[in-house]
């Protein structure tokens, strides 16, 4: 069973907000400059040809929650999960091939693809699977808001983080290790477990942490629905996407960096920048980017 610790517990081992440094300030009025019309258009959710990606790019995918569909482009649809499930696609086993999964909030069960069924956390609890010892494979893993504690399947409970707080593991210092992290909005502020803490970003931006820069470590990045803009610490400012849009950065081309993206649920369409334009997917569908 899962143990609780208390918020004192909690208070103790969560750093303290540093002094400012690299504070963003409001940016222009709402736009969407920079987001391309579509140029390529499939049938929605039908498998089509991919543009230059190597076999390390992360491919176009989509859950439908009403049909349990996962849709993965150039390759057949697999039914797996029902509606109400969280989609959870990773490398679960180490064989470098992310694996269809869901966790069912109802239960806290996870369901991994060929794998038994495995109850680990509760309803109001946060999955965060991911890569925490560095063995090439996803660790089942959840965050508990209530009292702000990590449980990594196999390891001792780490309180790190607030009941407000949203959680942003990885890979930060480019150690092959999933950082344990939260980005806290009522002050702006990066906690990184072990590493550091950072002020950037306001209550209203969206935590976009990924490898932008190629150099092997994830970096600090938010996107602010008001006005489309990207900002990726002491790298970039980029205008990318509208208000509704779902942020989804990953290495579509392969190339070992991250490329800004968006999915919009209103036609299905992926924009991912200096990359393609593509429609995959149909209003409804939950899009997948994290492999």
């Amino acid at each position: 069973m899962i143990r609780r610790r208390s918020s004192a517990v909690v208070a103790a081992l969560v750093m303290a907000p540093v002094a400012a440094t690299g504070v963003l300030v409001a940016a222009g009025s709402p736009a969407s400059a920079g987001v391309q019309a579509p140029r390529v258009t499939h049938a929605a959710a039908t498998p089509a040809s991919s543009p230059a990606a190597t076999s390390t790019a992360v491919p176009l995918t989509v859950w439908r929650p009403s049909t349990g569909t996962w849709y993965v482009r150039n390759t057949a649809p697999v039914v797996y999960g029902v509606s109400g499930d969280i989609p959870l696609r990773r490398d679960y086993t180490g064989d470098g091939v992310a694996d269809l999964a869901v966790w069912r909030p109802s239960t806290g069960t996870w369901y991994v693809r060929g794998r038994k069924p495995l109850q680990y956390g509760a309803s109001t609890d946060v999955a965060v699977p991911a890569d925490y010892n560095g063995n090439g494979k996803a660790q089942i893993a959840i965050f508990r808001p209530s009292n702000g504690t990590w449980y990594l399947r196999g390891q001792a409970p780490i309180p790190y983080g607030y009941s407000t707080d949203v959680p942003v593991p990885a890979d930060y210092d480019g150690d092959g290790r999933v950082d344990i992290a939260v980005f806290r909005p009522s002050n702006g502020t990066w906690y990184i477990r072990k590493l550091s803490s950072v002020r950037y970003g306001l209550s209203s931006d969206r935590p976009v942490p990924a490898d932008y820069t190629g150099d092997g470590k994830a970096d600090v990045a938010l996107w602010r629905p008001s006005t489309g803009a990207w900002y990726v610490r002491n790298y970039s400012t980029t205008v990318w996407g509208v208000s509704g849009d779902r942020t989804v950065p990953a290495d579509y081309s392969g190339g070992g960096r991250a490329q800004i993206a968006v999915w919009r649920p209103s036609n299905g369409t992926w924009y991912v920048r200096g990359f393609e334009t593509v429609r995959f997917g149909a209003q409804g569908d939950v899009p997948i980017y994290s492999d």
